[in-house]
């Protein structure tokens, strides 16, 4: 649950990890969005975790991190030089924030 906004689609939001989607879903006003991860090709997130580094910048002092959850990161693009890697997940408040 984003107790404290950190993704931007407000507070206390469930947010679910999509099983074989490379997504994350989150639950806004009993409605479904789907925060799809277009790299890597078969993300597979383990665990969300928020984290709000400067709340004064907006959207971008904020945002959810993730991880890839498989245990063979070998057969993701990269082949065996993979490793396993977090992200940053983040929302603008509309398409040309800055």
């Amino acid at each position: 649950v984003d107790r404290y906004n950190t993704l931007g689609l407000g507070p206390n939001v469930p947010i679910a990890d999509a099983n074989g989607s490379e997504s994350l879903l989150a639950l806004v006003n009993g409605k479904f969005v789907n925060i799809h991860i277009p790299y890597p090709m078969g993300f597979f997130s383990k665990t969300v975790d928020g984290r709000i580094d400067d709340p004064s910048t907006g959207w971008k002092g904020r945002g959810l991190w993730t991880t890839t959850g498989t245990r063979t990161v070998f057969h993701n693009e990269g082949g065996t030089a993979s490793r396993p890697k977090a992200y940053k997940v983040q929302v603008r408040p509309d398409p040309l924030a800055r």
